[in-house]
Order: structure tokens, then C-alpha cells, then sequence
């Protein structure tokens, strides 16, 4: 490939091709938007600690207590001050307007990955039928990402989920309705430099032990690699094409040149960058349209708080909501969130809001429930100083997440768990923060990319992200877009 490749961005999906176009000898020079600083650090201890530390908002809304306002608007890690660090200054560094869309991604380096939840979901074929390839040529890939970043699957559960995992046992499945371990990118045992979990519980504030994984992580090592280099602080405002090799352009005026340039800066800056360059004027975005709902385990009601836990999700579901359509989601325990979380919902004086939240707490089961991105309405607008986000919540995405809801409420009073009345929430387009499609491998209208994630009209310039995506399983998709990017390099690494 002769100068080499320029990969745009330090996401997922930047560093997963990074590394196969280094192992085949490939100089690698990564842009990364980066502004610099330290994000906040994740705090000791356990939340057993933290719940006894008189301290603890600060840890939870920032000495500046910022986290307060609009807090209980998504996930709760979102008013965390890590999340809001991560999440600062990415609308107008990429020129991005909302309409009805929640818009998150970042400049930081490793991206959204510090905040992402970690699961590790493999396509099967059902999910990759709208893909232009199957199982056996992804799994290679899936195989060399999971074995680099390590992914495990849970096996000691909170009290409240664990009984819902005993019971499952006990009962045939029914009504379509499959549960498993989760299976979430995250250290067991200690390993380069990283920490093994110690069930902490600390999770929603970031892992102090590095237990989670998140993409910059992986800087060290590929900086390590002959050929690669690293520039934080380049941000990338315009690619293009100049004397028949692709151009990126920085926002300080820099204009850098490569063989080829692979952009891997999220989705939504990614699409806006190709719009831009070819004059798009409206493309397609898929999300996933996602709810949440709060189960109780009665004879957990008034139980000890459990001094160590696991934050993230316990366990996976699957089930059918009629026409071959599948959704999926994760059951939580909710002895890891702060009390706080619970007792603003609640519609009764502070004191004894969060003497009722102690009470639920060790009993709770959370769950989110997402449907496929072909449920969604959304577009990415070009406008003249950027563009605009637009979404829109369809009659039958509201339908269908009603109708899966219907179906998990059966399923889990079958295995002890019973839906709080109420608890049924509805997010926002976008908040399933699972933006994809733009720019479509093997799709042939405005902005589809080839097998290689090649964009017509700019020779040399390929998408590695969540944009080349061509369907948007139920399913969580980072890891399949990581896999992915891996698969591009490797066929660009001998091309």
C-alpha cells in the first residue's frame, strides 16, 4: 500500500483495524480529536464504600454538582461526570444539529467505548441476513478482536437476577423467549496491565482497574508497533480527494495525505465528513428503538445490600414478537446504582422516597429492550454549516417495544420477577446511542459503500465504523463493529 493508511479516529473500530494493517507491515498514522486532559478518575473501593461516604455526590454529580440537571433523562451513567466528560463538545466540534434525536458520541480518546456497557454480542445468521456476507467470513474476525480485548461471560449473579437464573432453569423456554449470561468485554483475571474484576460494583462510574474495556487502552501497545503513529488533538473537518489520493483536512489548516484513509470516528461524524465531501444532501439512520422497565422479586423486598456486585448486564434475552422480528435486551440488578436514581422517581417526600428506594433496591431487576434499527425513522440532514440530526418515533417502533414488553413481563413472572406498574419507559431516537447505516456495505443509492467499506466518488477512502453497516440487529453492535473494521483492514492489508 506504499505511504501507508490514515485512520480517523481512536474509537472501536479505529484501533481494530489498526492492528492487522501493522501486522502485515502497514505504516498506520491515527487522527485522533482528542483535546486532551484526563477524564475524571473512576473511584476506589467498593459501592458498599461509597454508599457509607458522606462524599459520594461529588463521586456521583461533580464538585460542581453539573450531573444534577437532567439526570434521570437516559441511562443514569449519563449525569455521571465521566460520561459527561466523554460526551463534552462532541455536537459542535462536528457540526451537528438535533431534531427530535438524542445525539451522543465524542472527541475523547477511545470515544464512547468509556462508557459503553460492554457487551459483547455475536451476529448469528439471523442477524446478519441483511448483511452482504455470513457467519464463516466474520468469524474470523470476531475470534481475533475477543481474544485481544478479552470478553467473558458472567457467572456469579446479584441476588435478584441469579433467582431469575435458577428459575429459568427449572422451566422450559416459552413464548420465544431465550435468557443466557451475558457475555460483556471484561477482564476475569489480570492481564496486560489491566485488572481482573473484582465485582467492585463500581461500574457506572468508570473501572479504576481497567476491568472494562475501552479502545484507548489499546494505544501503548500499537504505539509499540513499528510504523504506527499517533497525533491526538487532529481533528479531521473535511476529507476529500486530491490528484486521485484522498486528503483529510485538520481544523487547524493541516492537510494530511495517505494511500488510503479510513474513517472511524463514530457514525454520526463519520456520515457528516461524506456528506460534506459529496455534496449528500439527505442519507438514512438507523437506531434502535429501545425501552426500559423495573421488575421486583418479592422475597428480596427489605434484603441486605450486597457488599460486592457486577454493574453491568447479568443476563441476555432474546425473544419473537410476531413476524420474524426479534428483540433483545439485558436484565441488570440495581444494587450497583446509587439510591438516589430510584427515590427521584418516586412520587413521595425525599426521606421517604429513599427509605422505600433501600428497600427495593436489593430486589430490583432492570431491564432494557431493544428492537431492530428497521423499526426506526431517522435521517442525517446536510445543511450549509454541517449537519442535522432528525428523528422520529414510529407507530409501529412504539407497537412492537410494547408488544416485547407485554412479552417479558409473561415471561419473567414466570421466573419470579414481576413488572412494576409504570415502569415502562420509552426513550428518545438516539438514545440507544446504536447510530448506523449511513453509508451502507453493498447498499447502491446515494452514500453506499462497497464490500471494503469503499465510498464511491472518493477513491481511497473507506468506512470502518457503525456507518458501513448495512442492517442494525436488536442485538448490541459495537463488537460486530469491531470485527468488522478488522475484516476491512485485513483485505486492504493485502490489496
Amino acid at each position: 500500500m506504499g505511504e501507508g493508511v490514515i485512520i480517523v479516529g481512536s474509537g472501536p473500530a479505529g484501533v481494530s483495524a489498526a492492528w492487522p494493517l501493522l501486522q502485515a507491515g502497514v505504516a498506520v498514522t491515527m487522527l485522533d480529536a482528542d483535546p486532551g486532559g484526563a477524564l475524571p478518575a473512576a473511584p476506589e473501593g467498593t459501592m458498599a464504600g461509597l454508599r457509607g461516604n458522606a462524599s459520594r455526590w461529588q463521586v456521583q454529580f461533580g464538585a460542581d454538582l453539573a450531573g444534577v440537571a437532567g439526570r434521570g433523562a437516559l441511562s443514569p451513567k449519563l449525569g455521571m461526570p465521566l460520561a459527561r466528560a466523554v460526551l463534552a463538545g462532541f455536537e459542535a466540534g462536528n457540526r451537528i444539529g438535533v431534531d427530535g434525536f438524542v445525539s451522543l458520541g465524542s472527541l475523547a480518546a477511545g470515544g464512547l467505548s468509556h462508557i459503553w456497557g460492554g457487551a459483547a454480542a455475536v451476529y448469528d445468521a439471523a442477524d446478519l441476513a441483511g448483511f452482504p456476507f455470513g457467519e464463516a467470513v466474520l468469524a474470523p474476525s470476531y475470534a481475533a478482536v475477543m481474544g485481544r480485548i478479552g470478553v467473558s461471560q458472567v457467572s456469579g449473579f446479584s441476588p435478584p437476577v441469579g433467582r431469575v437464573w435458577a428459575a429459568a432453569g427449572r422451566r422450559p423456554a416459552t413464548d420465544g423467549f431465550e435468557l443466557e449470561p451475558a457475555r460483556n468485554a471484561v477482564l476475569r483475571a489480570d492481564r496486560d496491565g489491566r485488572g481482573g474484576c473484582v465485582q467492585c460494583n463500581l461500574c457506572l462510574f468508570g473501572c479504576h482497574r481497567g476491568s472494562i474495556y475501552h479502545s484507548d487502552q489499546e494505544l501503548p501497545a500499537l504505539l509499540a508497533m513499528p510504523g504506527f503513529s499517533y497525533r491526538r488533538g487532529a481533528r479531521v473537518v473535511r476529507v476529500g480527494v486530491d490528484a486521485g489520493r484522498p486528503v483529510v483536512a485538520l481544523s487547524g489548516g493541516e492537510v494530511v495525505r495517505g494511500q488510503r484513509v479510513l474513517l472511524a470516528c463514530g457514525t454520526l461524524a463519520t456520515t457528516g465528513l461524506v456528506m460534506r465531501a459529496l455534496g449528500l444532501a439527505r442519507l438514512r439512520l438507523l437506531s434502535n428503538p429501545v425501552a426500559a422497565m423495573a421488575f421486583v422479586v418479592p422475597g428480596l423486598v427489605g434484603a441486605g445490600l450486597p457488599e460486592r456486585g457486577f454493574s453491568l448486564g447479568q443476563l441476555a434475552f432474546r425473544l419473537g414478537i410476531g413476524g420474524g422480528v426479534r428483540a433483545a435486551g439485558m436484565l441488570f440488578a440495581a444494587d450497583g446504582l446509587p439510591l438516589s436514581t430510584f427515590a427521584g422517581q418516586m412520587p413521595v417526600s425525599r426521606p421517604v422516597a429513599l427509605r422505600l428506594a433501600r428497600a427495593l433496591a436489593p430486589a430490583l431487576v432492570l431491564a432494557n429492550c431493544y428492537l431492530p434499527g428497521g423499526f426506526s425513522d431517522n435521517a442525517v440532514v446536510l445543511e450549509a454549516d454541517g449537519v442535522r440530526l432528525v428523528g422520529r418515533t414510529t407507530a409501529a417502533a412504539r407497537a412492537g417495544l410494547r408488544e416485547a414488553a407485554q412479552r417479558l413481563r409473561r415471561a419473567l413472572a414466570g421466573l419470579g420477577a414481576f413488572a412494576i406498574p409504570g415502569s415502562l419507559t420509552l426513550a428518545a431516537p438516539g438514545a440507544d446511542a446504536h447510530a448506523a447505516g449511513t453509508l451502507p456495505m453493498g447498499g447502491d443509492g446515494p452514500g453506499g459503500t462497497d464490500l471494503t467499506g469503499a465510498v464511491s466518488g472518493l477513491p481511497g477512502v473507506h468506512v470502518v465504523d457503525g456507518a458501513a453497516l448495512p442492517a442494525l440487529p436488536a442485538r448490541h453492535y459495537t463488537l460486530t463493529i469491531m470485527a468488522n473494521a478488522d475484516r476491512i483492514a485485513r483485505l486492504l492489508a493485502v490489496a
